[in-house]
């Protein structure tokens, strides 16, 4: 099913019989929601892990007018998204809480599941891995006097370092934050299960998943069960953690 979902361009067929691929695509529609009621037509996205831009695209379309980054560390994927997008400001340069130069491993058969730290899971005859490389900076240092509208952050686990570095870009412009963050990737970084939730409600924002459920307390959001990709959303003013 899988293989003829793929081959006929038609991804339903495979959401039909499995959960899984049934909440990928519930929350693929759900991103798509998200950017065209936040960027409308001239908002500013910033794209940090962007790919091969499957979600800067939409965003782009969306907002034809508005001012985007992107932020690609792997220098052959940021090469084709600059090309692809000549109107994007694409930077080849992974993100986190502070600036240095680091190594990354740059998985050639599996780039999406490439990232600062190792997976065990994917052996090197599947992935194919090559470490090189890559200079990280830190949102709050890219985006000076940049105010986003939206950021999507999909690093493979790094998330919380990245929401670390990006707290006075966070607490001046109140962007919607769309982030995927799966505990078992997170903590290959030492993050702690409810870290993010930590981090961004300190900043004054609730979460939810990014198909609209939530908003989630802390003991839920470390739980996280199917949700993949989450929605943070600025409330009126920083709030203290309650917890649930």
């Amino acid at each position: 099913m899988g293989a003829a979902s793929r081959r006929l361009g038609r991804p339903e067929l495979l959401a039909a019989v499995d959960a899984g691929a049934r909440q990928a695509q519930r929350e693929e529609v759900g991103i798509k929601a998200v950017l065209a009621a936040g960027l409308r037509g001239d908002g500013t996205y910033v794209d940090i892990g962007t790919n091969r831009g499957q979600v800067l695209r939409e965003a782009v379309r969306i907002a034809p007018r508005g001012r985007h980054m992107a932020f690609e560390p792997i220098p052959a994927l940021a090469a084709a998204v600059a090309h692809e997008f000549p109107d994007v400001d694409c930077r080849c340069k992974a993100l986190g809480a502070r600036p240095e130069s680091a190594e990354f491993c740059y998985y050639r058969e599996l780039d999406g599941w490439s990232g600062l730290r190792r997976r065990p899971e994917i052996s090197d005859s599947r992935g194919k891995p090559e470490l090189i490389t890559v200079e990280v900076s830190t949102l709050d240092a890219e985006l000076a006097g940049i105010s986003p509208t939206v950021v999507k952050i999909d690093v493979e686990g790094a998330e919380n370092a990245v929401l670390e570095g990006a707290s006075e870009v966070l607490t001046r412009a109140r962007p919607l934050i769309i982030f995927e963050h799966v505990y078992e990737a997170a903590a290959l970084y030492g993050t702690q299960p409810g870290a993010p939730w930590d981090t961004l409600t300190e900043l004054g924002y609730e979460i939810f998943s990014v198909t609209g459920d939530g908003p989630f307390g802390r003991s839920d959001f470390a739980a996280g069960g199917a949700v993949v990709n989450w929605l943070a959303t600025p409330v009126a003013s920083p709030a203290s953690p309650t917890g649930d």
